[in-house]
């Protein structure tokens, strides 16, 4: 067996990777991997934010099948993780992460023989779990958000540990381009205006925390088109920072004569929303394509080809069945467990998808830190969950509160014209298709969780906020109900 690697790139939509067609140079490593590999056009994610995408990911499964979400902010332990499933077949499993979310707290590191969360700055890398939430802007004196040391600590991993006699799976998170948007020299002058200086980036709001975002969601915060060009700006860099630490792996791999021995797959766990559709921005509360459309890149010379695109739907939770695929597992009650598919046979044009779902389940995260920031903010307007059913031509998406979106993609790329109204054969052709699938495949509900509020801030008033919660009715705790002893007589 070979060695499998994942790098994750956190908050990477695909629209602005070079091998994806963006008109920047922002990617010429991820481009060599791409030319030596397969690159997926149309991947798209289950979920709409980390925790749920991940869980995806590991589980292979929907994100109504595992239950983590944004209501549910653990991952429960009914499925096998791939880490898990790996390590039983032999690999030696190490993981490293810039992002909280993607640990052992949140339940998705589950399975891991090592598991690192990579922090910021220059410390000593240590075994321990930290939590990234408060996106708080880089110190000066600090190159990155973490990326490099991260790059350094795997690099490092596998110059100690990696004898040869066993096959490692190897699984990175980096925080970039996750907001807040600041990337490194000389990544950062290389995509901003010329006429854009350092302080005037540093100006924007966004850049400065994550309260931001919650402040354009409730109205309190316009931004202007220049100030939204700068952040595509930072964006960029971002992504171009990211691209130099994947070329450092690479090339360490290539040296090491490893490189054609490894599985190497390069993703994302979401993307995000910038001024496209607002007053939606950064990642939750919607499902257009800048959020859930994500690079899928696999290259591995021994069974894929070389400089290939698929135009075919896939979605993330399909890369841990098309590893066991590769690898040639035959174990029927382990399939059984997964939801996705194997890509292989859409690289030879037989494509197992006709469409892919994305689900968000409930925003319970985002009512809490709206009230946080805003109490007197009806969070009504955002309570609803939705489920949006994507093919190579329409995108529909079903809320539960009675809204819909249908868009022509060929047509409409962009996801400006709602033709829902005009096209209502559309709609419910897209509608049935959802609820065949939907009532095809098992769920989890576990209830209502927020680690974001119990165990992460612990703000004075956190619990008063839950006690609103409660309230309203939008934070259920379920207790196990006790049954009646008696019988019923029947006459």
């Amino acid at each position: 067996m070979d060695n499998i690697i994942i790098f994750l790139m956190d908050t990477q939509r695909a629209d602005n990777l070079s091998c994806y067609g963006y008109s920047k140079r922002t990617t010429p490593n991820i481009d060599v991997v791409a030319n030596e590999g397969v690159l997926f056009v149309n991947n798209i994610i289950p979920g709409v934010w980390t925790l749920s995408c991940h869980a995806s990911l590991f589980t292979g499964r929907h994100v109504s099948s595992h239950g983590a979400d944004a209501h549910h902010e653990f991952l429960p332990i009914d499925f096998p993780t791939m880490a898990e499933i790996l390590g039983k077949l032999g690999y030696r499993t190490v993981g490293f992460s810039n992002n909280g979310w993607v640990s052992r707290s949140s339940g998705i590191a589950r399975g891991f023989d090592e598991y690192y969360l990579i922090s910021k700055g220059r410390g000593k890398t240590k075994k321990v779990e930290w939590f990234y939430v408060e996106e708080e802007r880089s110190r000066e004196e600090e190159q990155d958000r973490g990326s490099l040391k991260t790059i350094n600590a795997a690099i490092s991993w596998i110059e100690k540990k990696h004898s040869g006699k066993q096959p490692f799976f190897m699984f990175i998170n980096v925080i970039e381009p996750h907001g807040p948007y600041w990337p490194p020299e000389p990544f950062r002058s290389k995509f901003l205006p010329s006429d854009v200086s350092d302080e005037e980036a540093k100006s924007i709001p966004p850049l400065r925390s994550v309260e931001e975002c919650i402040d354009i969601r409730v109205g309190k915060l316009n931004l202007t088109s220049r100030e939204w060009s700068i952040q595509k700006a930072l964006y960029d860099g971002c992504t171009a920072t990211v691209d130099d630490r994947i070329g450092r792996l690479y090339k360490y791999l290539e040296s090491k004569g490893i490189l054609d021995d490894t599985i190497f797959i390069i993703t994302s766990d979401h993307g995000d929303v910038r001024d496209e559709h607002p007053p939606h921005v950064e990642h939750h509360l919607c499902a257009y394509d800048e959020l859930i459309r994500v690079p899928l890149i696999m290259r591995y010379p021994k069974v894929l080809p070389k400089g290939k695109k698929v135009k075919w739907i896939t979605q993330t939770l399909d890369i841990l069945p098309t590893i066991l695929d590769i690898l040639d597992v035959d174990n029927k009650t382990l399939w059984k467990t997964l939801q996705g598919y194997s890509v292989l046979p859409a690289i030879d044009n037989e494509p197992r998808r006709e469409f892919a779902l994305t689900e968000y389940m409930k925003p319970l995260q985002q009512f809490f830190l709206i009230w946080r920031r805003h109490p007197d903010f009806d969070v009504g307007i955002y309570n609803y969950m939705l489920k949006a059913l994507r093919t190579l031509e329409y995108k529909y998406v079903w809320y539960s509160n009675g809204r819909a979106e249908l868009f022509d993609l060929k047509n409409d790329p962009s996801e400006k014209k709602n033709l829902a109204t005009d096209m209502p054969d559309k709609v419910l052709e897209m509608k049935g298709k959802m609820e065949n699938f939907l009532t095809s495949i098992d769920k989890a509900d576990y209830g209502d969780w927020l680690n974001v509020g119990r165990r992460i801030i612990k703000m004075p008033g956190a619990e008063e906020l839950f006690k609103r919660l409660k309230a309203w009715g939008l934070y259920r705790e379920t207790k196990q109900a006790q049954m009646p002893q008696e019988k019923d007589a029947y006459i």
